[in-house]
């Protein structure tokens, strides 16, 4: 019965799908899949065992679930505002300041993410989570490979360049989103420093040198 959580579902989703799919990202944000047995999603959600199989056919469903739930909207927001945007520069800058507010609005899903990413590989999520990350490296990518291809970026090829804005950007996600007030430390101005950085470098006297929040 899962199909009843299918894409073409999401914009009816009920009040129980809603409190199943919260509680389940609160759990595996905070404790990893794993570690996170279907009994206790079932006892924080207040559901019995045949409603939340009538929801997802498995743990790992759900959890593929939770992440698309919390990521499908967001990444066809961002590539829908890539669209209509020019230069590299402007771009970089959406696509940062738009991790950035996703991560503030709802620091479980970057805990979630990272944790579940870069901690021990968990076999059954391995090519799920590979084909959401793909998503928005693409993105950035295309990005990388239309200035490249316009002259606006030189000195590298597409795949590196995108790496390595990822690197600096998720770093300070990842970060930054696990301290208290993350809205107040994942900010528009650090996200356009860090543009800065990446294009200028930090000691070209270009643009300003990115201000870190000291309690990084």
């Amino acid at each position: 019965m899962a199909s009843s959580m299918n894409a073409s579902a999401e914009s009816t989703r009920n009040e129980t799908e809603e409190r199943l799919l919260d509680a389940a990202l609160t759990l595996f944000a905070s404790k990893g899949f794993a570690a996170t047995s279907v009994r206790e999603i079932i006892e924080a959600t207040g559901v019995t065992r045949p409603v939340l199989y009538y929801y997802c056919d498995s743990k790992q469903d759900l959890f593929e679930r939770v992440v698309r739930w919390k990521h499908d909207d967001a990444y066809k927001e961002l590539d829908a505002t890539i669209s209509a945007t020019r230069g590299v520069a402007n771009r970089l800058q959406a696509i940062i300041r738009g991790t950035f507010a996703f991560c503030a609005a709802d620091p479980r899903v970057p805990q979630l993410m990272f944790q579940t990413s870069f901690g021990p590989v968990v076999s059954e999520l391995a090519e799920f989570l590979q084909a959401i990350a793909e998503i928005r490296f693409g993105i950035v990518a295309n990005v990388m490979l239309e200035a490249i291809d316009s002259g606006e970026l030189h000195g590298g090829d597409a795949h590196s360049l995108a790496l390595l804005f990822c690197s600096i950007m998720d770093h300070h996600a990842n970060a930054l989103s696990r301290m208290p007030n993350p809205e107040h430390k994942l900010t528009p101005e650090l996200a356009d420093a860090l543009v800065d950085a990446f294009l200028y470098g930090v000691s070209t006297g270009r643009r300003k040198t990115p201000q870190i929040p000291e309690t990084l």
